[in-house]
């Protein structure tokens, strides 16, 4: 059962929506390899929504992005009620039963997405946090405008994919902010990116696991446990994953020599250095040189 409630329109300063056919997402969105991953159902943005509100008794067929960017409200599932205020984003996974609304005295403006797709459900199965701080973005706004006008002009196979591949960017640059929030107001430092600047700005170097955990003030097996769950991988293959990447640089805008490259980037041993950037790469130093320009 789903209860909603807003003011009429004209007591809104502005309220934009557009809801996607189903038939237009099972034949455009659902079965299009380039954007069947990550794709939108419905999109709005609502200013000052006094008397917003929404029930959902048993959530939404879609994933609900709801980002603030002035005012207040509160949603609440799973047994959390969230404050959302200014600079916050939240995310409702889908079929989960809800309830939110603008702030009686200091009412939410709000974009707004509906969303599903295989890699939407991986994404929001891998998040932390629903709620997070997302900071303020005239060019995400910008974004936003362009993912709607497009869509405004119709769903034809160009207009969708556009759209939607503007909304993976949207929707990295929301989530993916490194703001993320403890608590409504209180920030967690991410050791993760900050072993990841201490990378970076030691990448001539020998790190050992221990160096860099110490860099933090973590322990080893710590660091390593959250670095994995991060990114994927371990803290000394991303840090070689730099380094080759550094490589790269030097080998399509320098005249180096190999060896001269190698220790640029803490490698003294030639051979060792060949057989690390062929496992990543896939093809030799050599190879990716003289393929510069091809």
């Amino acid at each position: 059962m789903e209860k909603r409630q807003i003011k009429p329109k004209n007591s809104f300063d502005l309220l934009k929506s557009i809801i996607i056919p189903k038939n237009v997402l099972l034949k455009q969105c659902m079965g299009n390899g380039i954007i069947s991953n990550i794709f939108i159902t419905d999109i709005g943005y609502y200013r000052k929504a006094l008397n917003h509100y929404i029930q959902r008794n048993n959530g939404a067929e879609q994933h609900i992005l709801i980002y603030c960017v002035e005012g207040m409200g509160t949603v609440e599932f799973q047994g959390s009620v969230y404050h959302i205020e200014a600079g916050n984003f939240i995310i409702i996974p889908k079929k989960m039963p809800h309830t939110y609304q603008a702030n009686s005295s200091l009412p939410w403006t709000i974009y707004w997405f509906h969303f599903l797709g295989s890699g939407a459900d991986q994404l929001i199965a891998s998040l932390q946090h629903y709620k997070a701080y997302a900071g303020f973005s005239e060019e995400r706004n910008m974004m936003f405008d362009t993912i709607y006008n497009r869509l405004e002009r119709g769903f034809s196979r160009e207009n969708l994919i556009y759209a939607n591949l503007c909304f993976h960017h949207y929707i990295a640059e929301v989530v993916y902010t490194d703001k993320l929030l403890n608590n409504d107001k209180i920030k967690e430092p991410d050791k993760v990116e900050e072993v990841i600047d201490f990378m970076r700005s030691n990448i001539e170097k020998t790190l050992s696991l221990k160096e860099m955990a110490l860099a933090v003030y973590l322990s080893p097996s710590y660091l390593s446990a959250i670095f994995k769950k991060k990114t994927g991988t371990s803290p000394i293959d991303y840090f070689n994953q730099l380094k080759i990447q550094k490589t790269t640089q030097y080998l399509l805008f320098t005249n180096l020599r190999i060896n001269e490259i190698a220790l640029k980037i803490g490698i003294n041993d030639p051979y060792y250095f060949s057989r690390l950037f062929s496992s990543i790469m896939g093809i030799s130093p050599k190879q990716y040189r003289d393929n510069r320009f091809n």
